[in-house]
């Protein structure tokens, strides 16, 4: 990935546009009722609607602004309202982080679907991962139907900051497929995820039409949680290199986290009803808490497991009377408990090792640097060369590292270890494109090309499942308590 691509996208100040999309029109008013902003389309947009900066709301809309919650963040959603001169269309009034409330005017469109005819959706836990799996791949494809969008994917933020397509629902017609491929965590930074998850969803119906200013009395406004805010001018490239001109963004939330996103794509423009949008972020929003609770009882089956598999751990070294002396038993026992290749113990200036574990060099510098450098209790990588400074060259490419001090002040450490696994990336396009200009303007734009691209990488180890930390903080525990004993 290009970092500076990456630290340039992360710098856009998103929230202050100062326009938006011409779709709808926008209204920002302060505590007391008083128009501070509006979009240039009002007039347009509302017909003989004469509101300006400085004007109060008229009593119509201000209405609906007395029933939003007084706290940064709330959100109303009203189908259908009325403006003062009788017309109809969809409004959103939020709170920005000023406490303003933004209003935002959409039309009402007649929904060209019968998304309410749709099968019924699957209800209650999944069984297990390959029903989880199963049970995304029916999402995906419902809100296909709900929306009408030709291409929707299911994609998952990892752990690294990449993103992947896990499920995906497609038109037969639609070139290509993007299932299984990684997208380098530039195409959605830190600050566009922040965004969408403050926001039940984020509609484009037409990426090739221009923003419209805000124009108001002073300054410019907040209008990070306003779905019509303007697109940034790197996102629109992207979407144009996709052939994409109308997207909709509606985020899986993890216990207050954005885990992923589902991602909806059309070839031609394409607005939604506020009902239909309504709809899609409800489904989504259910499989969220399913997802929450599904790996809510997977953790707690996985805690109760431990307890059951390390018990006989402890048993090894009671019968052996401490932790080196059992050693011949407890390394393979450990390097296959948390599936690693080598397992370094040292306890202060003791140590045994298991299988293929780090070079004395290595090991010298992992141990001064985890001891003495970083302050975790638990550490662990797939990469060592690129994460830890001055690694000497090793076999080793991943590593758990747990530490903890002994009631007598003996120093514990434990390193798990994993040799270099040269494995093949399918991404998304080539993650590490040259920097381009585009119109002279931009400075930077993203990837052209969203073909299949493969990366053998190196340097790797097999990755940690997202257990290891849950099983590494068990054995921590379990061996700090046997060598307090012994």
């Amino acid at each position: 990935m290009n970092k500076r691509f990456l630290a340039e996208c992360e710098r856009e100040r998103l929230h202050l546009s100062g326009h938006i999309q011409p779709h709808g029109a926008l209204l920002v008013v302060d505590q007391a009722a008083r128009i501070t902003h509006r979009s240039c389309n009002f007039p347009a947009v509302l017909g003989d609607e004469i509101l300006a900066p400085g004007d109060l709301l008229p009593p119509v809309l201000a209405a609906h602004c007395d029933t939003l919650p007084g706290q940064a963040g709330a959100r109303l959603h009203v189908r259908h309202a009325l403006s003062s001169a009788g017309l109809s269309f969809d409004l959103t009034i939020s709170r920005n982080a000023a406490g303003e409330r933004v209003l935002e005017l959409t039309p009402a469109p007649d929904d060209d679907l019968d998304w309410q005819g749709l099968p019924a959706k699957v209800v209650g836990q999944p069984r297990d991962h390959d029903e989880l799996a199963a049970r995304k791949q029916a999402l995906v494809e419902r809100i296909a139907g709900i929306t009408g969008f030709c291409r929707v994917m299911y994609y998952r933020f990892r752990q690294d900051g990449d993103g992947e397509v896990i499920a995906e629902a497609r038109n037969p017609d639609v070139y290509g497929s993007y299932l299984g491929l990684r997208f380098p965590a530039s195409d959605i930074p830190q600050i566009a995820r922040e965004l969408y998850r403050q926001s039940p969803w984020r509609l484009i119906p037409d990426a090739s039409v221009a923003p419209v200013a805000v124009e108001g009395i002073d300054g410019v406004p907040d209008l990070g949680l306003a779905d019509l805010r303007s697109v940034s001018p790197v996102h629109l490239v992207y979407l144009a290199n996709m052939g994409v001109q109308a997207s909709l963004s509606l985020p899986v939330m993890l216990a207050g986290h954005l885990h992923g996103l589902i991602a909806c794509h059309h070839h031609q423009p394409r607005l939604l009803s506020l009902a239909v949008l309504e709809a899609a972020a409800g489904e989504v929003r259910t499989h969220g808490l399913v997802l929450t609770a599904f790996i809510a009882q997977h953790r707690i089956r996985l805690v109760d497991g431990l307890v059951r598999r390390f018990s006989g751990i402890e048993d090894i070294v009671t019968r052996a009377g401490g932790l080196l002396a059992a050693w011949d038993t407890l390394g393979p026992l450990l390097a296959d408990e948390l599936e690693s290749e080598g397992v370094h113990l040292l306890l202060d200036a003791e140590q045994v090792a298991f299988g293929e574990t780090f070079e004395p060099e290595a090991l010298a510098r992992v141990d001064e640097w985890f001891c003495d450098e970083l302050a975790d209790a638990l550490w662990l990588s797939d990469t060592l060369s690129s994460e830890l400074p001055g690694m000497p060259m090793s076999r080793i490419a991943g590593m758990v590292a747990i530490k903890g001090r002994a009631a007598d002040g003996r120093m514990l450490r434990v390193y798990l270890t994993r040799q270099e696994h040269i494995h093949e990336v399918a991404w998304g396009g080539n993650p590490d494109k040259p920097v381009e200009h585009h119109d002279g303007q931009l400075g930077i734009a993203p990837r052209r090309s969203f073909e299949k691209w493969i990366e053998k990488r190196m340097g790797h180890s097999r990755p940690w499942e997202n257990e290891t930390r849950l099983l590494g903080l068990r054995l921590r525990e379990m061996l700090l308590d046997v060598a307090n004993r012994y």
